[in-house]
């Protein structure tokens, strides 16, 4: 038997496990990848990366406005010699780094290079060293030219490999008094991983690439990408959609197959010159890296339901088959000639049957019932005249508060003990025979004992103390309980 229950109800948890996996597992994927709300995501991390860098190069071309203004940066231009202004100039753009790096809005991307040119764009001076010196900067980065020609402030993409230059440049024009540009205040910050970092970290928290598109697509920068990230943008399907991004201006998003990523390309916003950027970011194509990962609790669970099944199967079977086998044997060893043999088997199930099979045998047998109790006095058993019925009771008057009248509850409380149950049982009595129903099997000591267990179990249910009242309701007897306090 033990087997059939442990079979059964295993295979009920079985089917319960994998019904339950299925139906997740099929909610959840259109949940976890939804290619609608992942587009949207990216976009999002393309939009707020891109604004990001393009309010750094703002920020910067002010604060170049402000300071290009200042006499000091003016007398560098004015020097007798070309040594003396190249001096001046380095000496300038040291001070001007100091105080980039002392200023809270260029945390984190502190400038590199800052650069003091002439009006035909050759270069004057640096911060830190006297490279650049005489070096027409204005021919490599046609940009800065045009700020020259133009008087405005720019930024531009600075990639070069053969100047070994990848920054973001921001330019500021120098005025002289009748307003001519006199040339031009220009600071370079490192365009690095750290730098995408920084605007990931500011941003949308996902992976961010910078892509540098002239002739062909050149990842220079990403917010610490994993090598996969790094290899997947740089496939054919990636490089096309970055492309394209830069031809339509806007968003492009492309699903790379296996990469376990969803890429999207826009164009990089603020910054003119020959190299355009394009800002590339990576999110999960999924939220999480695999549903069957996600869900493997529901095979733990249901493991743990087949070890319960197991465990309880046995003790139930155990429960049931073991007084079922000594029923068994003793039967056996009564039809081999064991007539004094009778069960003694405690069960709550089985104990009805065990009596009656050992009354089945005294019949059989012509042994006379034994009518006394452990102690050898006579008793009876049970019969249809003992006070065997149910008792309504109405016990709303204990949980409404009110509805019983203090009266009645008091006079309850004052009656002594054994007037109230003598009383109590009379009236039932007298209510039973108007209905007409038989009452020779209620006796008093049977009734009381009744009466006393309802109480207590009435009493522990509502917390206080209750006694009865005997009510005729149609054609039905009911007590009510009255509360005493």
């Amino acid at each position: 038997m033990r087997w059939k229950i442990i079979i059964v109800n295993a295979g009920i948890v079985v089917v319960v496990g994998l019904l339950t996996y299925v139906l997740l597992a099929t909610s959840l994927n259109d949940v976890l990848t939804n290619q609608s709300e992942r587009k949207r995501e990216v976009a999002q991390a393309l939009r707020a990366a891109n604004a990001q860098l393009a309010l750094d190069a703002l920020r910067m071309e002010r604060w170049l406005d402000s300071n290009a203004s200042a006499p000091s940066v003016h007398a560098t231009l004015a020097g007798g010699t070309a040594d003396a202004r190249s001096e001046a100039a380095t000496a300038e753009a040291n001070r001007l780094r100091d105080a980039a790096v002392s200023e809270p809005l260029f945390a984190k991307m502190a400038p590199s290079l800052v650069l003091i040119v002439d009006a035909q764009g050759v270069a004057v001076g640096r911060n830190g060293s006297a490279l650049m010196r005489g070096e027409n900067v204005a021919a490599a980065y046609p940009s800065l030219a045009e700020t020259l020609k133009t008087g405005r402030t720019a930024s531009a993409l600075w990639i070069n490999h053969k100047r070994q230059e990848q920054m973001l440049a921001s330019y500021a024009p120098l005025r002289g008094e009748n307003g001519a540009v006199l040339g031009a205040l220009v600071v370079g910050t490192p365009l690095n991983d750290e730098r995408l970092t920084r605007t990931s970290d500011l941003t949308s928290g996902h992976t961010l690439l910078l892509a540098a598109v002239s002739n062909a697509v050149e990842i220079v920068a990403d917010s610490a990408a994993p090598a996969g990230v790094v290899a997947a943008a740089n496939q054919a399907n990636v490089t096309s959609a970055t492309k394209q991004a830069l031809g339509s201006g806007g968003v492009v998003t492309v699903d790379l197959a296996g990469s376990g990523n969803l890429f999207g390309a826009v164009p990089l916003d603020g910054y003119s010159g020959e190299t355009r950027g394009v800002i590339i970011a990576a999110v999960p194509a999924s939220l999480v890296d695999s549903v069957p990962g996600l869900l493997w609790p529901v095979f733990a669970v249901s493991g743990l339901g087949l070890l319960l099944v197991v465990v309880g199967g046995t003790l139930l079977g155990n429960y049931i088959s073991g007084p079922v086998s000594e029923l068994e044997d003793g039967l056996l060893a009564i039809i081999n000639g064991n007539s004094e043999l009778r069960f003694q088997l405690e069960h709550d199930e089985l104990g009805g049957l065990v009596f009656r099979i050992n009354s089945l045998l005294n019949a059989m047998m012509g042994v006379a019932e034994d009518n006394t109790d452990e102690q050898g006095r006579p008793s009876q058993g049970p019969s249809a005249r003992d006070f065997q019925e149910a008792l309504a009771v109405d016990e709303s008057s204990v949980s409404e508060a009110g509805s019983v009248d203090p009266n009645v509850a008091t006079s309850l409380a004052a009656e002594n003990a054994d007037q109230y149950y003598r009383r109590l049982f009379d009236e039932y009595i007298a209510a039973k025979r108007q209905l007409g129903e038989p009452v020779e099997h209620i006796t008093f000591e049977a009734f009381v004992g009744r009466i006393r267990a309802s109480e207590a179990e009435t009493s522990q249910k509502h917390g206080k103390p209750v006694r009865y009242q005997v009510q005729l309701r149609g054609n039905a007897v009911v007590l009510i309980a009255v509360p005493l306090s």
